[in-house]
């Protein structure tokens, strides 16, 4: 298989794309992938730089493309929490207490981010004006506290149920609540855009 054809294979059987959609995701027109897919290159250096950004938007091996090398996909590096805290100068304490965090029950997580959320927005300096995002954002998040703590007394008055546990009808009850809280929240920040 030559360069353009490992370019339209790709293209076409790897990431199912029309000559159109992959030239927009390249910056190009359909014709310039049209004339490399067809080996008919204006300016055959473009070529090169063409390729590089292939592999580049789609995580491709240059080597793959070029030579036909396998893997023709290039993995990513897989993430390293550690390494990312040193990057940034951050001290151990710091990598302790993000282990921790992650170390908790995803709904514990849940929580601590609504409690901080809202307590960020009301500490927020009275001269910066709230955007009607970031306001239906914080009655959202404080309305939904709102509402996994009363779903969760009205279900179990001593608290030792999660919200995983809930029934059907609970959980179904407690999306209906979040849905007509939304469509409020999304009707008071129209609102507020409108006039502001």
């Amino acid at each position: 298989m030559e360069i353009y054809e490992r370019i339209r294979y790709l293209r076409k059987n790897h990431l199912h794309l029309s000559q159109t959609a992959f030239g927009e995701k390249l910056g190009v027109s359909r014709s310039v992938i049209n004339n490399i897919e067809s080996n008919v290159l204006a300016r055959p250096e473009q070529k090169l730089s063409l390729i590089k950004l292939i592999c580049k938007e789609f995580s491709v091996s240059e080597d793959w493309i070029l030579n036909g090398a396998e893997p023709m996909i290039i993995e990513p590096d897989t993430f390293n929490l550690d390494d990312f805290v040193k990057q940034h100068n951050g001290t151990e304490l710091e990598l302790e207490i993000m282990k921790a965090y992650f170390e908790l029950e995803p709904d514990v997580r849940q929580k601590l981010i609504q409690h901080f959320s809202s307590v960020f927005v009301k500490n927020k300096d009275e001269s910066e004006k709230l955007s009607p995002t970031e306001i239906a954002k914080a009655e959202y998040i404080k309305s939904r506290s709102k509402l996994v703590k009363k779903q969760e007394n009205n279900t179990n008055p001593t608290n030792e149920k999660s919200l995983e546990e809930l029934s059907d009808e609970e959980q179904i009850e407690l999306y209906r609540q979040e849905l007509k809280h939304e469509r409020e929240v999304k009707e008071k920040s129209e609102a507020l855009r409108k006039s502001g």
